[in-house]
């Protein structure tokens, strides 16, 4: 079987841009949208074809209110079989970008078939955005508005004064919360915090948590770790609040669910992300007798197969087996590059997560000791090799940083570049199985497009990053997650709007990519 890969688009990614509001405040360019815009799709129809816009909506305007009959003599609703035009008593709505006369039933239908966004409501001339799916206040149109309107002089008196009080009141989304809260600390417990961020700013667990998958009513679990998640994404997406949240509950499942965690000690990032994983696979339906084919959230969201491939030296026996997988582990030890120089030496180039993933997928040597061949009836030598079987929607990487021993721990502070954008074929069971084909050709897989054609590529995005500063006994652990075209660093209860440039040069332990797009 090939690999498989089965999620939905994730949003594209682009670095946050910094600008200047009405008031004089710097804020993220997406947030401008929402106070200089009407929203964030005009934003981009005004910046893209200016002239065009305001030239047709001043056309609409003029037969809204000089030509009233003309409009309804216009719509042809769809469900006429003669066309013939017929009054409606409710508004009609003239696309913005076609001249299309419309109800409001017919206006979604029109949306998604001619991919027009904005239509105008034929009485008072406001402006509807089907991607919002709602009336929109934008400052230039509605002063356009006004000046068409029967009262005229009278507004034109006022509009000045509405657009500066609508301005000088206007917030970034004041109409819904979007889940950019901190977390307060609540003694030693950054790694709970970096792991609930994104498991927060994950779209396949909000859309599960937010369309009432895990319904807190109906649980009868005490201490439930998957209400208390439920508990957080209802106050983050329902309460405008940017103060840090406390979470109480959540730490308090997590006491009483591992004993382990019990207490204020600083815990590891990783065995947490286990944890919870684990906890909100049994919370939420999840199977106990056969995990690979498990429907829960969290095994569709973040399982994946791995496939293991022991040929014997002797013999030549292939023996296969698939492991299920939550998370890619891969070793960062010595592993740092040498490049030549412009004057013919070598220096440290660092080391890249493909690298990495790489050695992980590369052939390894047993010795007889460690394998013994059903075949050969005793211990033989034998390569194995690991591959990628299945992709789940997200993958989590952890990057190995910690070392422990019988008397000591350490942390390796390796530098791991990662790439915004990864493409994970030639990881997989499919790439490496023809990877020797190739060889014997005398085909290199870097310039072979029937191996590494975009048609075979398996692009996935960056999505979160975690990162342990300082000392193993003395750390603190910080997150960044993307957020639409933005990136955010969660220091506990601070949230800061941070740059792609900081998100790649930070010192990754956890690294999440989602996938990009439907492999069909």
């Amino acid at each position: 079987m090939d690999t498989i890969v089965v999620a939905a688009k994730a949003a594209p990614l682009a670095s946050p841009k910094l600008v200047k509001n009405s008031k004089g405040a710097i804020v993220p360019s997406s947030q401008m949208a929402y106070v200089e815009y009407g929203c964030e799709h005009m934003r981009e129809m005004l910046e893209n074809a200016r002239k065009q816009t305001l030239h047709s909506y001043r056309l609409i305007l003029q037969n809204i209110h000089d030509k009233p009959s003309i409009i309804a003599q216009t719509y042809k609703p769809s469900a006429a079989g003669d066309s013939r035009p017929v009054v409606s008593l409710r508004p009609l709505y003239l696309c913005l970008q076609c001249p299309t006369v419309m109800s409001d039933s017919d206006r979604d239908q029109h949306m998604e078939a001619k991919q027009h966004c904005f239509s105008i409501e034929s009485r008072e001339g406001h402006v509807f955005c089907g991607n919002c799916q709602d009336f929109i206040y934008d400052p230039e149109l509605e002063t356009r508005r006004l000046q068409k309107g029967k009262k005229r002089k009278h507004e034109d008196a006022t509009s000045t004064d509405e657009h500066k009080l609508i301005v000088n009141n206007s917030t970034f989304l004041p109409c819904r919360a979007i889940g950019l809260r901190g977390l307060y600390n609540m003694g030693q417990t950054c790694f709970m915090s970096v792991i609930l961020q994104t498991l927060i700013h994950n779209p396949f667990i909000k859309n599960f948590y937010l369309s009432e998958g895990h319904r807190t009513a109906d649980c009868e679990k005490e201490a439930c770790v998957s209400c208390a998640l439920d508990e957080m994404f209802v106050e983050f997406h329902s309460v405008e609040k940017t103060e840090g949240f406390g979470a109480v509950s959540m730490l308090l499942g997590s006491w009483l669910a591992a004993e382990a965690l019990a207490g204020y000690q600083q815990q590891d990032a990783h065995e947490y992300m286990q944890f919870i994983l684990n906890a909100l696979h049994t919370h939420n339906g999840g199977s106990s007798d056969n995990e690979n084919d498990c429907k829960c959230i969290v095994h569709q969201s973040f399982s994946g197969k791995l496939s293991s491939t022991v040929t014997c030296d002797k013999c030549k026996n292939v023996t296969t087996a698939l492991d299920p997988y939550m998370d890619l582990s891969l070793d960062v030890r010595n592993q740092t590059k040498k490049r030549k120089t412009d004057a013919g030496t070598r220096d440290d180039a660092g080391l890249d997560l493909r690298d990495c993933l790489e050695r992980f997928t590369s052939r390894e040597k047993l010795a007889a000791a460690d394998y013994t061949c059903q075949n050969c009836e005793g211990g033989q030598s034998v390569t194995k090799q690991l591959s990628i079987k299945q992709l789940p929607p997200v993958l989590a990487i952890h990057l190995k940083r910690f070392e422990h021993n019988h008397s000591t721990s350490s942390k390796i502070e390796t530098k791991v570049n990662f790439p915004v954008k990864l493409d994970l074929y030639p990881y997989t069971t499919r790439y490496k199985s023809i990877q020797p084909k190739a060889s014997k050709l005398n085909v290199s897989s870097t310039t072979n497009s029937n191996i590494n054609s975009p048609a075979n590529s398996l692009t996935f995005e960056l999505s979160s990053v975690i990162v342990h500063k300082g000392k193993i006994d003395s750390g603190h652990y910080v997150s960044y997650s993307r957020d639409g075209n933005d990136w955010f660093l969660f220091d506990d209860s601070k949230v800061i709007l941070v740059s792609e440039a900081e998100v790649l040069a930070a010192e990754a332990y956890l690294l999440f990519y989602m996938v990009s797009g439907l492999e069909v």
